[in-house]
């Protein structure tokens, strides 16, 4: 069954363009299907009905695995099938076809009030190298709007400072590259940074956001500053590196942004996506409904 699973995803990462971060996602959920089919007695993967599918979506949703992770798990299995059937190798029919459905409710994104973001933004101390450091994190996070890979893996090429504002080349989704405007507070803190905090690294190389050692900012290490920032801003429910980012969409759009403009933006590949984000008026429409319809 693991020869299988090698195979499809090496050609998963040859021919998809998906994120890196997808990939091993992919990966983990098929391999965990693997071991939980072999250890329930399917030898391969011919042999598996839909009804191991659903018991194995069912066991996964009693273990407490979220709708979202419940229907990447899925999408996974199908795409894997296929693949097989592509190849000639699976069973005469798509046992995905039979498994059920997941259905994922529409979950509005968490956001930060805007007092909330100041104070997390100024929770670090405007000075030594690591407080200048997560200081120029949480503004790339919140005043770019950036996803947290995204900041991490900024390097000095992709910057380009001395226009007005200023534009950052990030890579995204699927080694999708978009041009993001950098400009006031965001933008001085993220100089600062450069010019004060980072000279007093040693980089090995030109990774933009760094660790004590030089090397690259990463990801968990990353999640863990927000929380911990956010902790000392006196937020007490959880704060994640995406909760910035939700928020900047919507406080962009609370502004009078344009939706499309918005996408671009974040490099949402789909307007409905960024739609998401439009919840937050209506909260607002209620109140002027409330306060100047004669009905109201």
């Amino acid at each position: 069954m693991r020869v299988a699973l090698s195979e499809y995803l090496g050609a998963l990462r040859a021919e998809s363009g998906l994120a890196a971060n997808t990939l091993a996602a992919y990966r983990r959920d098929l391999e965990g299907a693997a071991a939980r089919l072999h250890a329930a007695g399917v030898e391969d993967w011919e042999t598996v009905q839909p009804e191991d599918l659903a018991q194995l979506l069912a066991d996964r949703r009693a273990e407490g695995l979220a709708p979202a992770s419940q229907m990447r798990l899925l999408s996974a299995l199908r795409g894997f099938y296929r693949f097989l059937l592509a190849e000639r190798r699976g069973p005469e029919r798509d046992p995905t076809r039979l498994a059920g459905k997941v259905h994922l409710w529409r979950r509005l994104p968490e956001v930060l009030a805007p007092e909330e973001c100041r104070a997390l933004l100024d929770a670090p101390p405007a000075e030594g190298w690591k407080g200048l450091r997560d200081r120029a994190l949480l503004a790339l996070l919140y005043g770019g709007g950036l996803r947290v890979s995204e900041a991490c893996g900024l390097r000095l090429g992709d910057l380009s400072l001395e226009l007005d504002p200023a534009i950052l080349r990030v890579l995204g989704k699927g080694g999708k590259e978009r041009l993001v405007p950098c400009g006031g507070e965001a933008l001085n803190r993220l100089r600062t940074w450069l010019d004060e905090g980072r000279a007093s690294r040693q980089p090995e190389g030109p990774w933009v956001l760094l660790t004590r050692s030089g090397r690259p900012l990463d990801r968990s290490r990353a999640w863990g500053l927000v929380r911990d920032w956010a902790r000392e801003a006196g937020i007490t429910r959880r704060v994640h590196p995406h909760t910035l980012r939700h928020s900047c969409a919507t406080h962009l759009l609370l502004g009078g942004g344009d939706l499309r403009a918005v996408q671009e933006f974040l490099g949402h590949a789909d307007l409905r996506t960024t739609e998401r984000y439009t919840h937050v008026e209506v909260a607002e429409l209620q109140a002027l409904h409330k306060l100047h319809h004669p009905r109201g």
